[in-house]
């Protein structure tokens, strides 16, 4: 099987490691290689398989970062795995596994905190999607029916799993106005999609405005860029006639929060995400004086990192049933492994963005 791995500049790769990329990566340098290693040992009869699957990896996505980012920390000493989204299929089961067979297609059931699948199993490892091929507890895995694409499936795990669990814990109701920010992240693309289907009048706010296109397709009412000053004024003012916005679902604060959070209009709810994945960027200056406005609105605020098994199940539903988009930035194989980190860290990227271990 192939492994893609990273280290620090500093670090020794693994024997036979073939270094593919060298980057720069939030400023850490991160070193990429491939290596050949053999299949993961795999006795459906064993006992200790009994609840286990083993799949292999056909796509895989970063999720939620990679060695070298800031809140991940750079693999200064040792090469890892990394990835936290995948795509695979099932090349055997456990005896004790009913749910799944050989071929199915699946993607990963990630929670947060980690928690061990049962009494005897190790905590999750969902950072090693990079691995081809991977041994599973079943309770981790989620069938894909027929009819959607592994570029689609690879990005669902943890952008249309938050997204959900974002809108759910909103309880966006019809003819709620929702603010969704960096509306052109993965999350945020789902987000928007199920705030409508919720019934809500959604607003987007964009890094850059190049994403307004892919929102107005979506069916947002109208789109704002951050990076411009006379947008800003302009969504101040819709804020000013609206009384404040129903909904704010802010995947990536705090990086925009003490901005943000002021347009909340009263007993509004803002749901926050799990924090600037992409941006690097820390909280700004108005922080304290926007939680005070909340305060004052008797508004609410919760925290959302990821979902639970219902919003991924929700999130894969609308997919095959065409009533969720996920748009798809740019895919990569083979020795492209350099372009592929870099493009999903690109904050300018509508999208999601994947690797392929195989031909779809």
């Amino acid at each position: 099987m192939r492994v893609l791995v990273a280290g620090g500049p500093t670090s020794t790769p693994p024997a036979g490691c073939e270094q593919v990329a060298d980057i720069e990566v939030r400023g850490e340098r991160v070193r990429f290689g491939s290596v050949e290693r053999a299949d993961t040992a795999f006795d459906p009869a064993a006992d200790h398989n009994r609840a286990y699957v083993l799949v292999g990896v056909r796509a895989f996505s970063l999720g939620e970062g990679v060695p070298g980012a800031p809140e991940s920390g750079p693999a200064a000493s040792r090469w890892v795995e990394f990835g936290s989204d995948f795509v695979a299929e099932v090349l055997a089961v456990g005896s004790a596994v009913t749910t799944l067979a050989p071929q199915d297609r699946v993607v990963p059931v990630l929670r947060w905190p980690p928690v061990r699948p049962d009494p005897v199993s190790a905590l999750e490892n969902p950072g090693r999607a990079s691995r081809q091929v991977q041994r599973i507890h079943h309770t981790r895995l989620l069938r894909l029916p027929a009819g959607i694409g592994d570029a689609e499936a690879t990005c669902l795990p943890t952008a249309g799993t938050t997204a959900y669990a974002m809108v759910r814990r909103a309880a966006v109701e019809p003819g709620d106005s929702v603010l969704v920010t960096a509306a052109g992240s993965a999350t945020s693309l789902a987000a928007v999609q199920a705030a409508r289907r919720a019934g809500g009048q959604v607003y987007g706010l964009t890094r850059g405005g190049t994403e307004a296109t892919v929102l107005e397709k979506l069916g947002v009412t109208r789109s704002f860029s951050f990076t411009e000053p006379e947008d800003l004024a302009e969504l101040a003012e819709l804020a000013r006639r609206l009384r404040g916005f129903d909904v704010i679902i802010d995947p990536l604060w705090p990086s925009r929060f003490g901005t943000v959070a002021k347009l909340l209009g009263f007993s509004g709810r803002y749901v926050a995400g799990p924090g600037p994945a992409r941006e690097g960027s820390s909280a700004d200056s108005d922080s304290a004086s926007a939680a005070a406005s909340l305060v004052a609105k008797n508004a609410s605020f919760a925290g959302q990192r990821l979902g639970g098994r219902e919003d991924l199940a929700a999130a894969v539903d609308d997919l095959r049933a065409g009533r969720l988009e996920m748009p798809v930035d740019s895919q990569f194989r083979g020795a492209d492994v350099g372009p592929f980190v870099l493009s999903s860290l690109d904050p300018q990227r509508t999208g999601g963005v994947t690797y392929a271990f195989t031909e779809e």
